[in-house]
């Protein structure tokens, strides 16, 4: 197949400068932009063949659209040649082509030669079609490949295996695909079904990319298209711009969408910028051709970041200040109470801007400044005796590095006290108990350890431990344990918990002793003589835990209401028999077990209920108060506590 001609010149198109005199005045009189709607725009329509309205509003940007009407009348007004799509001496008109109409066609198409031309034109070629007669039609969609020729943008219907688009990018992805009408003749190529040939796609760049410095740290700013994922940045040192590479990217786990700070830029050096958009197309990362820009970049404004602070062991409330004197500047410390505003260190700020920082005049530092060198043999500033104001639970100290009326705020570094638990209670319920506590200053959780009863917290504290915050403290009224605490009793250790950079930091340590609590739980069953009346009330007892021996028991009878204590009625007589429900003792006005275990008792009393009606129920005959504290004898369902009877 022989070489195909060039595409024939618009300049000969006589409607040419008709519908450019139509587009200056359009620009005259504001309705558009010369940017917006360029001369490439009119050559494109003229090369197209379309007079159709809305076929030529699909072709222009979209503040030119509305506009299409009048362009399709200056153009019919306008001789012509009918509008066809040119290429060398043949023309093809898009009615002549035959309708796509989807088969399978089998075979992968070819990939699309992409290349920005030096007026910034992007040239495409593909492989040619061995036919007696091809014409190529170019075609392209954002976005989303085309699934039709008919249903895309035509960029060119040529014979020859290349072509040029001049438009600019208007999404993230530009589809082509080049399809082939071929056949012996031009009349039977156009009627054939056009077969796919070749297909590509450009990702579009970065829009209106700028740099600048900014006192050392370098801005980039620019807008993509939806649908981009992220922007690839490299920064590359000017004497090596000829090389680039992904060892020079940064700023690797941004997005970087809208631009990107890069705080790490060395201050005096002239850099590169390189910015390449990356879109997901069919689940495989494609970049766009770099953008690039170039930047100088200031001496910078170092900022501190490694102030250490000393507690004096001997002093609680005096503290010493360290820190690596920056390159540049000077450095004040401020000490506050509150730390800086959030975000205040990730900008440079006028010194006289720093209130608003929340660092005043009267908050700076004038204690003398000494020079050091520590053990490597580094240079360190150093402050010494600097005091912590009593009334304060925190106290945060900032440095800021001060140069030519700027300021750049260092990493600041905060210790913390907390004040001592005081006012400790432990209340006990039926089935838990609550730690009570007065909430201490400046802590922002209490830690609470478990341990025996005769611990000393002084040697040290391990093993169990429960947290609590003062949001929870306050939801729940104190620290509740349901179970934890052991029936034996044990003591609580507390100390307050503060953060300081991160780091936990705990208070004075403030103990209450458990003395336990042992939970009973007691059944009753009622025998009955025939006709229905109560005759004796057997009692079993069960433990939380396994115990040797038992508390002195009374079964106390009142025939109006349930007993509400062990002197509010009548002792019930009781023996204890054996497992065939003989006595094995004569009766008694108390019970006292051999042992009671957690799965309940073998052995058995019965209570002497003949001729009572009301009701009975088993209280733990204590007489020493704190004895009765530590014992919980829960009772069975009420209905098992009265005596009824059915006479016949």
């Amino acid at each position: 197949m022989s070489e195909p001609n060039a595409i024939e010149s618009d300049d000969n198109d006589p409607r040419l400068a008709g519908l450019l005199a139509w587009r200056q005045q359009l620009i005259a009189s504001g309705a558009v932009s010369a940017q917006a709607f360029k001369e490439a725009h009119v050559r494109m329509v003229l090369r197209s063949g379309r007079t159709d309205a809305e076929q030529i509003r699909m072709m222009l940007p979209d503040p030119v659209g509305e506009h299409a009407d009048a362009m399709a009348l200056v153009l019919a007004e306008v001789p012509g040649d009918g509008a066809p799509v040119r290429s060398g001496e043949i023309s093809f008109a898009p009615e002549e082509f035959a309708h796509y109409t989807p088969i399978g066609q089998g075979g992968a198409p070819a990939p699309i030669a992409l290349r920005r031309g030096g007026d910034g034109t992007l040239e495409l070629s593909w492989p040619t079609y061995e036919a007696p007669f091809v014409v190529y039609r170019v075609v392209s969609s954002e976005e989303e490949a085309p699934y039709s020729p008919d249903r895309a943008h035509m960029v060119a219907a040529t014979i020859s295996a290349e072509t040029v688009d001049e438009r600019e990018a208007a999404a993230a992805v530009r589809h082509y695909q080049v399809w082939v009408n071929a056949g012996t003749t031009r009349e039977e190529a156009l009627a054939a079904q056009p077969r796919m040939h070749a297909t590509g796609l450009v990702v579009a760049g970065v829009c209106g990319m700028a740099v600048r410095d900014d006192f050392g740290r370098v801005i980039g700013q620019w807008t993509v298209f939806p649908g981009v994922r992220t922007v690839h940045v490299e920064r590359i040192p000017f004497d090596e711009s000829a090389l680039g590479g992904p060892h020079y990217r940064i700023l690797a786990g941004e997005e970087n969408l809208g631009g990107f700070v890069d705080a790490e830029a060395e201050g005096g050096r002239r850099y590169i910028y390189r910015a390449r958009c990356e879109v997901i197309v069919d689940g495989v990362g494609r970049l766009s051709e770099a953008t690039e820009a170039e930047v100088a970049v200031t001496t910078l404004l170092i900022p501190v970041a490694d102030l250490s602070l000393t507690v004096r062991a001997s002093d609680p409330v005096t503290v010493d200040l360290a820190w690596t004197p920056p390159p540049g500047g000077r450095v004040a410390i401020f000490r506050t109470a509150v730390g800086p505003r959030a975000g205040a260190e990730a900008d440079e700020m006028p010194e006289r801007a720093m209130e608003q920082a929340g660092l005043h005049p009267e908050h700076r530092l004038t204690h003398p400044v000494s020079q050091e060198v520590d053990a490597h043999a580094r240079p360190r500033a150093v402050i010494t005796g600097v005091p912590w104001p009593h009334d304060w639970s925190r106290a945060y100290f900032t440095p800021v590095t001060l140069v030519g009326g700027r300021a750049r705020l260092g990493k600041t570094a905060s210790i913390v006290r907390t004040a001592p638990i005081r006012d400790v209670a432990l209340i006990e319920y039926c089935n838990k108990q609550v730690l009570t506590f007065g909430w201490p200053d400046g802590a922002a959780a209490v830690i609470v350890h478990l341990a025996g009863k005769a611990h000393d917290p002084r040697t040290g504290l391990s093993g169990r431990s429960y947290e609590i915050t003062l949001e929870d403290y306050e939801r729940y009224g104190g620290m509740q344990f349901t179970g934890e605490l052991p029936p034996g009793g044990c003591s609580l250790h507390l100390a307050a918990v503060a953060f300081s950079a991160g780091r936990r930091v705990l208070g004075d340590v403030t103990s209450i002793i458990y003395d336990g609590l042992l939970r009973l739980w007691y059944s009753v069953q009622i025998g009955r003589d025939s006709a229905g009346w109560p005759m004796t009330a057997a009692l079993a007892v069960r433990a939380e835990v396994d115990v040797r021996g038992s508390p002195p028991f009374v079964l106390v009878h009142n025939p109006d209401r349930i007993p509400l204590s062990v002197n509010d009625g009548q002792p019930v007589d009781v023996a204890p028999v054996n497992e065939r429900g003989e006595y094995v003792s004569p009766p008694s006005k108390e019970i006292r077990y051999s042992s009671i275990t957690a799965y309940g008792c073998g052995e058995l009393w019965v209570g002497d209920v003949r001729y009572r009606t009301g009701w009975i129920r088993l209280f733990a005959n204590l007489g020493d108060p704190k004895r009765l504290r530590r014992l919980a004898l829960l009772d069975p369902p009420v209905s098992t506590l009265r005596l009824t009877g059915s006479p016949i």
